[in-house]
């Protein structure tokens, strides 16, 4: 596993493999697994939003993923993928606490239907387990990364190509 603390040398590793994880999700939940059912929230968000919907997961990963490279880089120390897969998932957490504890509330209901759905989300039993959901999502992100990094470049592209390709297909299945 390759070092992936800079911000500026590992991008396309990183987006490559917050992509794969999400479509790979979204291939479980499309299909049932764990108890993925049609009308469950993770396929109410995809089928509401599409795109839109596998870009904000995306985006927050590699976001995520970033802001874990910035910090694990001012903690200095010598590479530490556990030590990376940590930060990224506390930084995951505060994000996911804060989205839902101070964004979602502060938009008036009916001002945004992102924000009314993510506000249907934090009252549904179990909500916690989107919480476990993210930290695997960030652990995957991070370990596939630094696998990818340590291969050439075109590796990534293709991964990519695919993935993205798969995901158009995927997105518009029906769930179970």
């Amino acid at each position: 596993m390759k070092d992936i603390r800079s911000i500026t040398t590992n991008v396309l590793p990183i987006v490559t493999a917050a992509c794969l994880v999400d479509t790979v999700g979204l291939f479980g939940w499309r299909y049932g697994l764990a108890g993925a059912t049609a009308d469950g929230p993770i396929n109410m968000w995809y089928d509401r939003f599409g795109l839109v919907a596998y870009g904000a997961d995306v985006l927050s990963m590699i976001i995520g993923i970033a802001l874990t490279q910035l910090v694990t880089t001012a903690m200095g120390g010598p590479w530490s993928l556990f030590r990376f897969c940590a930060v990224a998932v506390v930084i995951q957490l505060i994000h996911d606490l804060v989205f839902a504890g101070i964004v979602v509330p502060a938009v008036p209901l009916g001002h945004n239907s992102i924000m009314d759905l993510m506000r249907s989300y934090a009252t549904m039993p179990g909500a916690g387990g989107i919480l476990v959901v993210d930290a695997i999502y960030m652990i995957l992100t991070a370990v596939i990364a630094s696998a990818l990094a340590t291969l050439v470049p075109s590796v990534s592209w293709f991964t990519l190509l695919v993935t993205l390709y798969a995901t158009m297909y995927i997105l518009y299945t029906k769930g179970p």
